[in-house]
């Protein structure tokens, strides 16, 4: 790790503890310790662990991934726009997948993950908002609750993340691209009838 900037080698150390052993165990002076920095240089970058856990939040957040697919490869065809931000909201969440468990795993018992957590789909709400209303003002989506919609989207796809990042394919051994592709088309359905 020591080739990497601080405050990297700090993240890693946090998210490797908070892997292997819990949030609780994650204290800042074992993260100072594997990281290779004094227990001060954390308060120094991150001012607690909290901060830490913001920071790591903010690393693993699909937001911004999002907000580049709206701003620079929307198509503005409907179906083919939720398809797509689909697809990379799921290939995203399968890639932090143990941070993401790890954090249910936790959540009850410390708020302040929740707390953290919570700004990521917050964020992902508004610009699905956004494009949205961008959409009817084309004429292509009818009038409706778009803060409704956005937070539909959102369900369908962390509920197939969560299924198959639990379950893997138990339940089913359809792949993704063709689950995710008939919901987003019944989906789309609804918004454009």
């Amino acid at each position: 790790m020591s080739t990497k900037g601080t405050a990297e080698r700090i993240i890693e150390a946090a998210l490797q503890l908070v892997s292997e052993k819990g949030y609780t165990a994650a204290t800042t002076k074992a993260i100072a310790e594997l990281a290779g920095v004094n227990e001060v240089t954390i308060f120094r970058h991150f001012g607690n662990k909290r901060g830490i856990l913001k920071a790591i939040i903010e690393q693993f957040s699909y937001f911004p991934i999002l907000q580049e697919e709206i701003n620079k490869n929307a198509t503005w065809d409907l179906e083919t726009d939720l398809l797509n931000f689909s697809l990379k909201h799921f290939n995203f969440l399968m890639s932090i997948k143990d941070f993401v468990m790890i954090g249910f795993k936790e959540a009850m018992q410390f708020p302040e993950i929740n707390e953290e957590i919570a700004n990521t789909p917050l964020h992902i709400k508004n610009e699905l908002i956004h494009y949205l209303q961008e959409m009817h003002e084309r004429g292509k989506v009818r009038e409706i609750d778009f803060e409704a919609v956005a937070l539909s989207l959102i369900a369908i796809n962390f509920g197939h993340f969560i299924s198959r990042a639990r379950l893997g394919t138990i339940v089913s051994d359809m792949p993704t691209e063709i689950l995710l592709k008939t919901s987003i088309s019944i989906f789309s359905r609804g918004l454009t009838s």
